[in-house]
């Protein structure tokens, strides 16, 4: 995590002139500004409910409070003018820290002023940013964009700035203040240290400038790049399968001369529909790989100005793998682990594409786009053929899912998720519900804004918004955002609540995990808090989740939270109902991808081709054409730089944590307790000393390995290896 992140912006004349013709803000502080928020908005005159209740509609859950207030519980917020004055307020006190942080003596103090600098720019930022994705109208979503980039231009000053540097840089260097650090003192210290020098800060002037520049050329480029990345495919109409002509000839109901493929094809039925959409709409394409090129090399300039043999090798410095070559070591021998179970499941994919071609053997091997394809249906018939309850299959709607995730939050982390009616001009949207987290013993210890449905105004993606750290002075908020789709009911305003498929439900959990790791956290420092460690760390809570909503006595707790589980409803018992006979090759897509995005951020090739037709010829079993190039629309190459390897390694975690301490019982409260200590310290502790404590012993690479394949073997074994692959079971 750097201190703050970088963008740039600036206020117009304009703007400056309207603002200084208004009327000032009761608020006159940027303390007085943080003392609002969620916490602040509890209008007694309307009761709580659960979200079962509200999710179905039976209660309002905005508009009709007395109260108002401004968006996230911020009075200065109810106004596009107030966002500029709530900035100008934030710049001055964060202006006022700077100078004391360079008038102290190096202490703790030092420290600490450091973290309150840190958490105001992000109270300040972070909640702009998101109303600037999610705004209620155009007017407050231009003023939040601009703030959000005058913020971040700010940052950048806080980031270049060498009197900080060396206040904070002297406070480590005195070896009599820092003997009296406790582990998480020491930790912070070296956070803020780390982030800055990741910046060269340490390094002379002419460098610093270059890393600079560097930066906007990465951002230029992975800008192009991603946008590159969602252009359709265009083919002509008359070169596609014939399958594929009758859907666009029924939809135009016209003449058409080219089509756009917007995907590739790996849901469609027919193989030669897939095989030709995969391929076209995953063709080489040279402006795209000029892009990739620009934005690796960027990246590779960067980090060898500040000192960095690579990019890898800057992005890794600091994480739980901490080195490119022990992260090499664990997706290669993790790689050949699972080779066999690969190569088992590639036998039943291969019978049932004979199958669906009339015992046609003369096609060639299983391409990308069978893979994607049958790994899916077979596991839904697997699903249906081997469990005797089939209600799990169906559609769930989402209030029952929140309530059986409410009930094993009460019964194993004894917290309650309790609907909470916001004030007027809280929410950025009316379908917006406001939850408080509740512990039995704490009382209130965080607030989770769920934003679930999709909108127009919306940015169209599913992850988590952190509002506000939590520390032991700070409550956290955090805002969970999906974006699932509600019909409208036909001649009223009303909706249908949405039902949620498999994927869905586990990206709910996934996003949760994430949620509960922000609002349980209690650090001392802001900068160590919740998710704010580097991913590899971040994302284990919420592979863990995944892990709890896969096991059929959570599962059946959301099917129907108010019936006992029946095992006898399970053929498998207590098998993971997500650890499906054909999960290994998708687990080795994974591990291949993970190993192109570190090769990539290592060497930064001049030709990407190259290098991922080499790796995926070298490690995957499926027969990938040299003519497409899958890389080349792959986000996660921008977003997650050198540590896409990150959810193969979290989840490899997760799964010590899970089959050490819930797969025997997943709603085991002494196994809760140790979970929600682990949650509380945040990033605030060693990562791998705090994770053998959790799990109960110092675990190795190779035991983080077999978490992963060992259940994929003993499911393997008991049931793929015991069918009849002549058979038509499928």
């Amino acid at each position: 995590m750097r201190i703050f992140t970088r963008k740039h912006g600036t206020l117009s004349s304009s703007v400056l002139n309207l603002l200084r013709r208004e009327k000032p803000p009761e608020i006159s502080t940027f303390t007085e500004h943080m003392k609002h928020g969620a916490g602040s908005c509890i209008d007694k005159n309307y009761p709580t409910a659960s979200l079962k209740t509200v999710f179905s509609g039976d209660i309002p859950t905005s508009g009709n409070s007395r109260q108002s207030t401004g968006l996230m519980g911020y009075p200065l917020f109810s106004t596009y003018q107030g966002f500029f004055h709530c900035w100008f307020l934030c710049e001055a006190h964060c202006k006022d820290l700077v100078n004391q942080i360079l008038a102290a003596p190096p202490q703790l103090q030092t420290l600490k002023l450091f973290d309150e600098l840190s958490n105001a720019i992000c109270v300040y930022a972070d909640c702009v940013k998101f109303i600037a994705e999610n705004a209620p109208n155009d007017k407050i979503a231009r003023a939040a964009i601009v703030c959000n980039h005058n913020a971040h231009e700010f940052v950048e000053k806080l980031n270049t700035n060498v009197d900080l540097y060396k206040a904070i840089k002297s406070v480590s260097d005195k070896e009599e203040v820092v003997c009296d650090f406790n582990s998480e003192d020491i930790t912070a210290l070296k956070s803020f240290l780390n982030d800055m020098e990741l910046s060269g800060i340490h390094l002379p002037e002419d460098i610093r400038n270059s890393y600079v520049k560097t930066m906007s050329e990465i951002a230029t480029a992975g800008a192009n790049f991603l946008k590159l990345g969602q252009e359709p495919a265009v083919v002509k109409y008359i070169d596609t399968p014939e399958a594929l002509r009758r859907t666009y000839a029924n939809e135009y109901k016209k003449k058409i001369e080219f089509i756009e493929l917007h995907g590739p094809g790996t849901e469609h039925a027919m193989s030669d529909v897939r095989e030709f959409t995969f391929r076209h709409y995953h063709a080489f394409n040279q402006d795209r790989e000029n892009e990739l090129v620009n934005l690796l090399q960027a990246r590779h300039n960067m980090a060898r100005s500040v000192g960095f043999s690579s990019f890898s090798e800057r992005e890794l410095r600091h994480t739980m793998a901490g080195s490119p070559e022990t992260v090499s070591t664990f997706l290669r021998n993790l790689h050949s682990e699972l080779k066999p179970l690969v190569k088992a499941e590639l036998e039943h994919i291969k019978y049932a594409k004979s199958d669906d071609n009339r015992h046609d053997f003369s096609e060639p091997g299983i391409n990308p786009a069978d893979g994607q394809y049958y790994s899916r249906v077979l596991n839904e018939k697997f699903l249906v053929n081997n469990h005797k309850n089939e209600m799990f299959l169906d559609m769930l709607e989402l209030q029952n899912v929140l309530e059986g995730l409410n009930i094993f939050c009460e019964d194993v982390l004894k917290i309650s998720l309790v609907a909470e009616s916001p004030m007027k001009g809280e929410l950025v949207d009316a379908s917006v519900v406001k939850v408080g987290v509740f512990d039995e013993k704490e009382g209130l210890v965080g607030y989770i804004y769920l934003d679930l449905y999709e909108r127009d105004n919306k940015a169209p993606r599913t992850c988590l918004h952190t509002i506000t750290c939590g520390t032991r002075t700070q409550i956290p908020v955090v805002v969970l955002q999906c974006s699932f789709l509600r019909k409208p009911m036909e001649k009223t305003e009303h909706f249908h609540y949405p039902k949620l498929n498999l994927d869905q439900v586990q990206t709910l959990f996934h996003e949760f995990g994430h949620a509960l790791h922000a609002i349980l956290g209690r650090t001392t420092y802001q900068a160590t808090s919740g998710t704010r460690g580097p991913t590899d760390f971040s994302e284990i809570p919420s592979m863990l989740f995944e892990n709890f909503i896969s096991h059929p006595e959570v599962y059946y707790a959301v099917i129907n939270p108010f019936v006992l589980y029946n095992e006898l409803d399970f053929k498998l018992g207590t098998t993971n109902l997500f650890n499906t006979p054909y999960s290994a090759l998708r687990t080795e897509t994974n591990i291949v991808y993970s190993m192109l995005d570190l090769e990539l951020h290592s060497t930064a090739p001049t030709c990407t081709r190259d290098v991922a037709n080499k790796l995926f010829s070298k490690y995957s079993h499926l027969s990938n054409s040299p003519e497409t190039s899958p890389h080349l629309r792959f986000s996660h190459l921008y977003f997650y730089g050198a540590r896409y390897y990150s959810y193969i390694w979290s989840q490899s975690i997760a799964n010590l944590i899970f089959y050490n301490l819930f797969h025997d019982d997943p709603f085991n409260e002494n196994s809760g307790d140790k979970l929600k200590e682990f949650l509380k310290k945040g990033s605030g502790s060693d990562f791998k000393s705090s994770l053998d404590e959790l799990v109960g012993y110092q675990f190795t690479q190779d035991d983080m390995i077999a978490a992963i394949v060992e259940p994929l073997r003993i499911f393997q074994n008991s049931y793929l290896d015991s069918q009849d692959i002549s058979k038509k079971w499928w």
